[in-house]
C-alpha cells in the first residue's frame, strides 16, 4: 500500500482556518432563514407576508447553493496554492543544495590547483563530470576540450547513463550544439519542446534526453572547452537558475583545465628535453667511440703501407722478384682497405647530408658479386675463412650504381668473414625471387639474438653481435651503409639468423620493368 502523504504545519493550519470560515458561513446561511420566518409571524404577517416567506426561502436556498459552490471553488484553489507552495519550496531547497554542492566543488578544485598541481588533466576532468552529475541530479555529463591546432572539440571525459554516446566524440568549432556554444561562448539550455530549428535538428530524441545544458569553459575571452550536462528520462527539466549557477562553476573549471594543460605541456616538454639530452649524450659517446675506432682502423693500414714501403726502399735490389711482388701485393691490399674505409666514411657523410647521387647503368649481378669476392679474398685468407659462391645463371640485368652495389656486397662479405671462426666457410649466392634479385651471404658466426635483429642494420649496430663495438675490427657502419644504399636503389635488406649457428644476410633489388616499343606504347595510350 502506498503511504498517505503527510501535511506540513503550514498547510494543516491553512486548512483549519478555511474549515472555521466555512463552518461560520454555513451556520449563518442556516440561521438566517430559521430566524426570518418566526420573526415575520411574530410581527403578524398576513397572506402577503406568507408569500414573502416562500420567496425568501427560495432566495435562501439559492444562497446556500452559492455558498456550497464558493466553498468547493475555495477548496480547489487552496489545493493548487498548496501544490505551488510545495513546488516553490522544493525549487528553493534544490537551489540551495546546488549552491552548497558547487561551492564545495569550487573549494575542492581551488585546493587541487593551488596545493597539488600534479593531477593529470584526465583525472581532473573525470572528477568534474562525476561531481556535476551528482550535484545537478543529472544522468550524464561530458567535457570536450578545444584543440586550437586542429580546430576540433574532442571529448576527454564522460560519465553517467549512456556515456558511451559521448565518449571519443569530436566536432569542429561552429558545428553542432557544442560547436555553437564554443564559437559564441554562450551557455545554452535545451528542453524536449525546443522550437528553434538551429538546435532542434541536433537534438538526439532517441536518447530520451529531457533537458540539456551546454556551457563554454572560458579563460578570459578564450574558450578552452565545453561542459555538457543531460537529464535523461527525468521528470523535471533544468531551469534558468541551474544555468546561471553552472555558468559560474564553468568559469572556474576553465582556469583549472588551462592550468592542468600547462602542467602537462611542461611535463611533456621536460620529458622531451630529457630524451633529447640522453640522445645527445649517446651521440657524443658514439662519436668518441667512432673517432677512436676510425683513427685505429685508419692507422693500421697506413702503418702497414709505410712499413712495406720502407722495406722496399731499404732492401732495394736485395729482395727477390717473388718477395718484391708479395710486398707490393700486400701494400696494394692495405691501400685498398684504407681506401674502402675512407669511401665508407665519405658515403656515410653524403647519406646523412642527402648529397649522395647514384649513377645507374645496366649491370650484371653475378659480375658484381664475383668482383666483391675477389676484393675480400685477402681478408678471408687473413681470417682463415673460405669464401664460396653459388650464383644462379640467366639473371636479368639491373639498373643500379655498379660501384655502390659492389660496395654493398663487399661489406656483407667482410662482415661475415670477421664474425666467422677460423676454418669455417662463408657462402655467397644469388637467385631470382619474383620481381626481385636476391643476394645472400651466410656465415657461421656467433649468431644474433631475436630482440637484437631489428637493430643490426642501425649505425654502430655491429656491436649487437658481440656486445661491444669493434671487437672484431671495423667502424661499425658497414651494415648501416648496406641498408641505406640498398634502399636508395628501391630494395631492402634483412637477416635470417639464430642465437647460435650463424646468420644469413640478404639484399633484394627490384628488377626493372621492360620498356615497351614506341608504337605499342602509343597504341596502349
Amino acid at each position: 500500500m502506498s503511504e498517505i502523504p503527510r501535511m506540513d504545519p503550514v498547510e494543516r493550519r491553512g486548512w483549519w482556518l478555511w474549515a472555521g470560515a466555512f463552518a461560520l458561513l454555513i451556520a449563518l446561511t442556516a440561521t438566517i432563514p430559521t430566524v426570518y420566518a418566526p420573526l415575520l409571524q411574530l410581527l403578524g404577517a398576513d397572506d402577503r407576508v406568507e408569500l414573502w416567506v416562500r420567496d425568501g426561502y427560495d432566495v435562501f436556498i439559492g444562497l446556500g447553493g452559492m455558498v456550497a459552490l464558493f466553498i468547493l471553488y475555495t477548496v480547489v484553489k487552496q489545493r493548487e496554492l498548496n501544490r505551488m507552495r510545495v513546488r516553490l519550496e522544493d525549487d528553493r531547497t534544490e537551489l540551495e543544495d546546488v549552491r552548497t554542492r558547487l561551492s564545495e566543488v569550487s573549494a575542492l578544485f581551488g585546493v587541487a590547483t593551488t596545493l597539488n598541481l600534479q593531477l593529470r588533466l584526465e583525472v581532473i576532468l573525470e572528477i568534474i563530470v562525476r561531481r556535476v552529475v551528482s550535484t545537478l541530479r543529472a544522468q550524464q555529463a561530458s567535457i570536450m576540450i578545444y584543440n586550437p591546432e586542429t580546430g576540433v572539440l574532442e571529448t576527454r571525459a564522460s560519465y553517467g547513463l549512456e556515456s558511451e554516446f559521448a565518449r571519443h566524440a569530436k566536432t569542429r568549432l561552429g558545428e553542432g550544439i557544442a560547436g555553437w556554444v564554443a564559437e559564441r561562448q554562450q551557455a545554452l539550455l535545451l528542453g524536449p519542446d525546443e522550437r528553434d530549428d538551429t538546435f532542434r535538428r541536433h537534438y538526439k530524441h532517441n536518447r530520451n534526453i529531457t533537458s540539456a545544458l551546454s556551457l563554454p569553459l572560458r579563460v578570459g575571452d578564450r574558450c578552452v572547452g565545453v561542459l555538457n550536462v543531460n537529464r535523461i528520462n527525468h521528470p523535471q527539466s533544468f531551469q534558468e537558475h541551474h544555468r546561471e549557477t553552472l555558468r559560474l562553476f564553468s568559469e572556474h573549471v576553465g582556469s583549472v583545465v588551462e592550468r592542468a594543460e600547462m602542467v602537462e605541456r611542461m611535463a611533456a616538454r621536460t620529458q622531451a628535453l630529457e630524451a633529447t639530452n640522453l640522445h645527445l649524450n649517446e651521440t657524443h659517446r658514439l662519436k668518441d667511440v667512432f673517432l677512436s675506432t676510425a683513427s685505429h682502423e685508419l692507422k693500421t693500414p697506413l702503418t702497414a703501407v709505410i712499413a712495406y714501403a720502407e722495406l722496399l726502399e731499404v732492401n732495394d735490389g736485395k729482395l727477390s722478384p717473388e718477395k718484391q711482388a708479395e710486398f707490393l701485393r700486400r701494400l696494394r691490399n692495405e691501400a685498398r682497405q684504407l681506401l674502402g674505409l675512407i669511401d665508407d666514411i665519405l658515403d656515410l657523410s653524403r647519406l646523412e647530408t642527402g648529397k649522395l647521387s647514384l649513377e645507374r647503368v645496366p649491370s650484371v649481378v653475378n659480375t658484381m658479386v664475383e668482383s666483391a669476392v675477389d676484393t675480400t679474398q685477402m681478408m678471408a685468407e687473413k681470417y682463415q675463412v673460405k669464401v664460396s659462391m653459388t650464383l644462379e645463371s640467366a639473371l636479368p640485368q639491373l639498373e643500379v650504381d655498379e660501384v655502390k652495389i659492389r660496395q654493398v656486397v663487399v661489406n656483407l662479405i667482410a662482415n661475415a668473414i670477421k664474425f666467422s671462426p677460423a676454418g669455417s666457410e662463408v657462402q655467397v649466392g644469388t637467385r631470382r625471387d619474383g620481381e626481385f634479385v636476391v643476394i645472400e651471404v651466410t656465415d657461421h658466426g656467433p649468431g644474433i639474438r631475436p630482440e637484437d635483429a631489428t637493430h643490426i642494420f642501425s649505425l654502430f649496430g655491429q656491436g649487437m653481435r658481440t656486445g661491444k663495438l669493434s671487437r672484431t675490427g671495423g667502424l661499425g657502419i658497414g651494415l648501416h651503409l648496406v641498408k641505406r644504399l640498398s634502399e636508395l636503389h628501391g630494395g631492402h635488406v634483412g637477416m635470417n639468423g639464430r642465437e647460435v649457428g650463424g646468420s644469413t644476410f640478404w639484399v633484394r633489388l627490384p628488377v626493372p620493368l621492360p620498356v615497351m616499343p614506341a608504337e605499342p606504347r602509343r597504341r596502349a595510350a
